[in-house]
Parts: structure tokens; C-alpha cells; sequence
């Protein structure tokens, strides 16, 4: 039996260049393997990657901080899966 999963709308604003880079993963999927895959699937897959890594939003006062913090939290995960861990 498939669960159900509860999901919400989020509104996002994002810059031109943010859209356009969401947009050339969505077309090079396309075009590659004939699959399409939204923005908002690429979000969605974006935000539970870093769910996996554990990460905490403590102490967090700016965006650069953010971003520090998740790059350090991804490079852990793939630390881990290069290593053969999960």
C-alpha cells in the first residue's frame, strides 16, 4: 500500500539566474533521457538531500552562513557515500 505523504505550496522568489539554471536541469533531463522534471521536483529533491544531511540551522545569522553551512553538510554526505557509508 502507497502512504500518502501530506505536501504543502511554498512560494519562492528567486533571481533570474536562479530560474534559468532550474530550467537548464530541467532541459537537460529532457533532452538526455526524455524525462521531465519540474522546478518544483528539483526543489523538492534539493531540500530532502539536505534533510539526509543532518544539518541544523542553529546559530545561522545569514545567508552566507547558509550557504557555508550546507556545503559543509553536502561535501560531509558525499564524504560518506563516496566512502560506501550511509
Amino acid at each position: 500500500m502507497e502512504e500518502k505523504l501530506n505536501k504543502h505550496r511554498v512560494v519562492t522568489f528567486l533571481t533570474r539566474e536562479e530560474l534559468e539554471f532550474l530550467d537548464k536541469l530541467e532541459k537537460d533531463m529532457m533532452f538526455s533521457t526524455g524525462r521531465h522534471l519540474s522546478r518544483s521536483q528539483i526543489l523538492q529533491d534539493a531540500a530532502e538531500l539536505l534533510s539526509m544531511t543532518g544539518m541544523s540551522g542553529t546559530g545561522i545569522t545569514t545567508d552566507e552562513e547558509l550557504m557555508k553551512r550546507m556545503q559543509e553538510a553536502i561535501s560531509r554526505l558525499s564524504q560518506k557515500w563516496s566512502e560506501g557509508k550511509e
